[in-house]
């Protein structure tokens, strides 16, 4: 994962270049008050994620969707008080136009604060790194997805058994899939109910067998 220094220097350089392409005021997108706005409706929504136990990335994760969240109500409710305004056409868009600058705030939280390295995951999948599995579950066909369906099993325990056969602690878990190591610990619970096994060791064997005897 890149250093946030390094990711709010490249946003930075970014939008210095963009406003020197289009020969734009960067003044213009400063609004201190605007912006610590966002920053208080952020945290009041992102206020009921949060508990003890959750983890720092998880944290920062949905923080940053809400960012958006907030950035879009703020829009929405600058721009509907001056449209409910009597002003003329040129009035109106030059006032209207400055309200939009929340988004800009809010999609730069988020890209700070939520830029990893997340190639190897995508929504719905395990993020797999082979390397893990140890020497005696390679000879043992890795579980595929849909064997873990045909188990009765949820989309996140499934994605939390296919990471499991893969050799990964609970607290990889946790930060792969952006969620609280407690809320791992339920999931890994709940698999073993509904697999009826006691350790993790016999998942992938379990797991196997289901997608032999298909």
């Amino acid at each position: 994962m890149k250093k946030r220094w390094q990711t709010s220097i490249s946003l930075l350089v970014y939008i210095l270049l963009l406003t020197y392409i289009t020969d734009f005021d960067l003044k213009l997108l400063l609004d201190i008050r605007s912006f610590f706005v966002l920053l208080a409706g952020t945290f009041l929504l992102t206020l009921p994620f949060y508990h003890k136990d959750i983890e720092k990335e998880e944290y920062l994760h949905i923080y940053g969707a809400k960012a958006i969240e907030a950035g879009l109500i703020q829009v929405f409710l600058l721009s509907f008080v001056q449209l409910s305004e009597n002003k003329s056409y040129e009035k109106l868009l030059a006032d209207v136009i400055p309200c939009f600058r929340p988004i800009l705030y809010a999609f730069c939280i988020r890209y700070i604060l939520v830029n990893k390295d997340r190639k190897n995951y995508l929504p719905g999948k395990a993020a797999y790194e082979i390397e893990k599995i140890s020497p005696e579950n390679q000879i043992i066909a890795m579980p595929s997805y849909e064997n873990c369906k045909s188990a009765g099993l949820t989309r996140r325990e499934s994605e939390i058994s296919l990471l499991i056969c893969q050799g990964f602690s609970n607290k990889e878990i946790s930060k792969t899939l952006f969620i609280s190591e407690t809320t791992v610990k339920k999931h890994v619970s709940n698999i073993f109910d509904k697999t009826g096994i006691r350790r993790r060791e016999e998942l992938i064997r379990h797991l196997s067998r289901l997608s032999s005897n298909e």
